[in-house]
């Protein structure tokens, strides 16, 4: 079971990859287990500066959750079904609430619950053969509340209601006009590109990065920043008063690359 997902770590950079690539890498149970479980060793460790999750193989960064795993009816087996909804929330949870950047890599299809890990992501790079598509209303299934928010935030209500409304399959292309992908490259080159960008941010002050990404994420929940005032000065003070900061100011007066430590 444990080579159902695999977790590496290279540097500051560490690569989740879901290993199911027979089943277009769907998500089962056992696999949001160990998803979690590797995202909290690694937020324990806090070495990592960048997270990359991707699929196994170039087919699928994932179809989404398992349908094979649904009940038939909606009386049958409701403890299963809702430890299952439990537990991808769960996934997401720390997906959103990851300390580092999060980059998806995403090769072909990115369907339902998988489309909303993509979103859930800070930077979305995919291949120019990526296919996406939102299922639920094929399904008669209703999505969550927090997942449907989550891609009106990104790339707004027009767009939300037009690839949940319909269940489409659309391409790379239209995916990045309407905002939910930062690149498209051809598929050759989509692991280069990906490392290239995780590695351009962990070259960065580790401090500046990660409270830049809690303040990001304060601006989808309110759009008043006197509320926060108080948690927003104290980041700030953090970084000003950080090593990394000192190193950045001697790197920039020396002509050199700065050397961060993250504290």
């Amino acid at each position: 079971m444990s080579d159902l997902v695999l977790c590496e770590q290279q540097e500051h950079i560490a690569t989740l990859t879901l290993n199911r690539p027979e089943k277009h890498n769907a998500m089962s149970p056992d696999m949001l287990t160990l998803c979690c479980a590797h995202l909290e060793r690694l937020v324990a460790t806090a070495e990592t500066r960048v997270l990359v999750i991707r699929g196994q193989g170039t087919r699928a960064f994932t179809s989404g959750y398992d349908i094979g795993r649904l009940p038939e009816r909606q009386g049958q087996a409701p403890v299963t079904q809702s430890a299952g909804q439990g537990l991808f929330a769960r996934f997401i949870e720390h997906v959103r609430t990851f300390p580092a950047p999060t980059i998806a890599m995403i090769h072909g299809y990115c369907m339902g619950g998988g489309l909303e890990l993509a979103a859930t992501c800070d930077l979305r790079l995919a291949a120019e053969t990526g296919q996406f598509r939102m299922p639920p209303a094929r399904l008669g299934v209703l999505y969550s509340g927090e997942g449907l928010l989550r891609f009106v935030n990104l790339i707004g209500i027009a767009h939300t209601c037009e690839i949940f409304y319909t269940a489409c399959t659309f391409d790379a292309a239209r995916a990045q006009a309407m905002g939910l992908l930062n690149h498209v490259v051809p598929g050759a080159d989509l692991e280069t590109c990906t490392y290239d960008m995780a590695r351009q941010i962990a070259s960065n002050a580790p401090l500046s990065v990660q409270y830049t990404k809690q303040l990001l994420a304060f601006t989808q929940s309110f759009q008043d920043f006197s509320q926060h005032a108080e948690t927003i000065q104290r980041l700030r003070d953090l970084c000003m008063q950080s090593d990394d900061l000192q190193e950045g100011r001697r790197a920039f007066l020396e002509k050199r690359p700065p050397i961060f430590q993250g504290r």
